[in-house]
């Protein structure tokens, strides 16, 4: 095996490893089961009462939808339900979003979550990113407005 070889082979194993932390939650079974919702935190106060002012909006959803398709559905998958391969193979699994017990949260929470991810929710064994560095405010609204426009699944 040639160093090139070993340095791809390493660089896939290592591409692997970062999509996988960049998830949490479950797949098959309802949001609210499992090790993270027996761990599952009250929402802050601070973000407790946050309501989406994007909401409903077409222009809003479209692009909540665009931002979910490049940093979440490689765990939560395209349907939004924690059906993907690096989703299931998580621990806790990735989240299904379209479950009734996710879909009963309030705004402010998915906020959080989308904004603190799994450590900074104190899941335990959630591998979900924090967002709130990477995207602004106004785009992790747009994905809670994205994932409020989906059906239940």
């Amino acid at each position: 095996m040639t160093i090139q070889m070993k340095w791809l082979g390493a660089a896939a194993l290592m591409a692997c490893a970062m999509l996988a932390a960049a998830c949490g939650g479950n797949a098959s079974k309802p949001a609210n089961s499992g090790p993270a919702a027996k761990a599952r935190p009250e929402t802050p106060a601070d973000f407790k009462d946050k309501k989406n002012a994007l909401a409903g909006n077409a222009d809003a959803i479209k692009a909540g939808e665009g931002l979910f398709k490049a940093q979440c559905v490689s765990c939560h998958g395209a349907e939004a339900d924690g059906n993907s391969d690096a989703g299931k193979a998580l621990t806790p699994p990735a989240t299904n979003l379209r479950a009734a017990d996710f879909r009963a949260q309030s705004d402010g929470y998915i906020f959080w979550r989308i904004s603190k991810g799994g450590v900074g929710a104190n899941i335990s064994g959630s591998a979900m990113q924090a967002f709130d560095a990477s995207l602004t405010e106004e785009q992790r609204w747009q994905i809670v407005a994205y994932i409020r426009s989906l059906s239940e699944k």
